[in-house]
């Protein structure tokens, strides 16, 4: 067996933070292009105007991606701080050779 003692924050942070940046364009871009046949061409009232669906799909993913970067940093803090105390995550690791077959 090993054992995940450690997980270092700032490449925590990273993944996280472009994961979910995928995750805000691939959710961004199908939702700022269906506002955009809502609003179409009457006048909405919402901030931005006709210009909101674009603002959408560049905003999710920047969003999303700050928020996965903080919540990355975060888990691997409690993660690294939680294992510390527990010995940390076991996992059992095999040789590729030693794959069964399918």
């Amino acid at each position: 067996m090993q054992v995940i003692k450690k997980i270092g924050v700032g490449s925590a942070a990273k993944i996280y933070g472009l994961t979910l940046a995928l995750i805000g364009a691939i959710i961004g871009i199908p939702y700022g292009l269906f506002m955009s046949t809502i609003i179409g061409d009457m006048d909405s009232g919402l901030p931005f105007g006709s210009a909101f669906p674009i603002l959408l799909i560049i905003i999710f993913p920047i969003i999303y991606g700050i928020l996965g970067f903080i919540f990355g940093a975060l888990f691997a803090w409690i993660y690294n701080f939680i294992s510390k105390k527990t010995g940390g995550l076991e996992i059992e690791l095999s040789e590729p050779n030693n794959l069964p077959a399918d």
